[in-house]
């Protein structure tokens, strides 16, 4: 399958299911994405927003995508299996894993995406080894189609390990940081 209607690419194709799986396991009913012409929206009950519901929505989850001129849309029970129906999970947070043998805490990735330790270029870093962290305290940005989503520490702690450098692109579950607690 090289394209879906001209206007998406495989990579493009590959991405929206990375959404859809990331959408899948937060807390989230929807997701909305414009970036460089393409207007994405996924849903998780086939409800989408008032101002981007299609004229019928279908019952399962769908995405749609807009291009210039042109307009795909495809429910994802095609190709994506619809989530069981379950009580929404809540916000997308890094876990904290079990405590290592050292007795440190990781701060996992809540999510697929490019991982930057500081808000913009010229910025110091969010936090850096030695940095004390509260639960709400930013520890980076993970970008997804140009939307950027905030890392929280999710623990009490200090920072003793950064485990991913800035611009990396990570996996969902990623370690990124090791904290000793308070």
């Amino acid at each position: 399958m090289s394209t879906i209607n001209n206007s998406l690419t495989d990579v493009d194709v590959r991405q929206i299911a990375s959404l859809i799986e990331s959408l899948d396991k937060s807390g989230l009913d929807f997701l909305q994405i414009d970036a460089d012409g393409v207007k994405v929206t996924i849903s998780k009950s086939g409800a989408l927003p008032a101002a981007s519901a299609p004229a019928t929505a279908p019952a399962a989850a769908s995405v749609a995508a807009q291009a210039p001129a042109r307009e795909a849309r495809a429910a994802t029970s095609a190709a994506v299996p619809a989530p069981a129906a379950a009580p929404p999970a809540p916000a997308p947070a890094p876990a904290a894993a079990a405590v290592s043998q050292d007795g440190t805490l990781t701060i996992n990735a809540p999510l697929l995406g490019r991982f930057y330790s500081k808000p913009d270029p010229a910025s110091p870093a969010f936090v850096t080894v030695g940095s004390s962290v509260d639960v709400e305290t930013p520890v980076g940005l993970i970008e997804v189609m140009k939307l950027f989503n905030t890392v929280q520490a999710g623990v009490r702690g200090t920072i003793t390990e950064v485990c991913v450098p800035d611009g990396e692109f990570i996996e969902y579950g990623t370690a990124i940081f090791r904290v000793r607690p308070h």
